[in-house]
């Protein structure tokens, strides 16, 4: 049996918690522009098999109760920590009981993984503070769409080697998230 073919890039929430002001954003992700990327990035157009999809996974800061949140923290990002030293980090900038009242966790902005050659998949996680669920719609829909292009971009460059057409992979995603910031 024939495998089934991945969209190229594809958008997915890590958690469907988030703060109500990204709602219809994460919402019109799932509704609008995944459909539309399915649509217009086709499996096999920009080459090389080994290369099957780069998943962006959208980290959101939430609020669901006192006992369940999560507000990251998005350190320069040049500064470099290992995940041991987050919390060590987080308590310089934080009291420990800001950081238990408020739910903060230190996180870089991407995280951005190895291809792995068996499935073809690279994932990447994206990192979005409290602060911006509180942006427009339309804003932070501009705001996912430079997060996203730099995502790929970065892959891009780490990639350069394959045999993949990360330039006309770029052109196709940009036009969907220029017709996806303006709906």
């Amino acid at each position: 049996m024939k495998e089934a073919q991945l969209t190229p890039i594809s958008i997915v929430r890590t958690l469907d918690n988030c703060y109500p002001g990204s709602r219809a954003v994460l919402d019109s992700i799932t509704e609008e522009l995944n459909p539309r990327l399915q649509a217009e990035l086709l499996p096999g157009k920009y080459g090389d098999d080994l290369l099957r999809q780069i998943e962006i996974n959208t980290a959101m800061s939430f609020y669901d109760d006192f006992h369940c949140k999560t507000n990251y923290i998005i350190p320069d990002e040049g500064v470099k920590l290992r995940s041991s030293e987050y919390y060590g980090a987080l308590l310089e900038m934080f009291t420990e009981e800001e950081i238990e009242r408020e739910g903060l966790y230190l996180r870089p902005r991407w995280q951005i993984g190895p291809l792995n050659k068996r499935t073809g998949l690279i994932y990447v996680t994206i990192v979005f503070e409290k602060s911006f669920s509180f942006l427009p719609p339309k804003e932070q829909k501009r705001l996912m769409k430079d997060y996203f292009m730099t995502a790929v971009r970065r892959i891009a460059v780490r990639k350069k080697g394959l045999n993949y057409n990360f330039s006309l992979l770029m052109e196709d995603f940009e036009r969907v998230l220029d017709w996806w910031v303006a709906i």
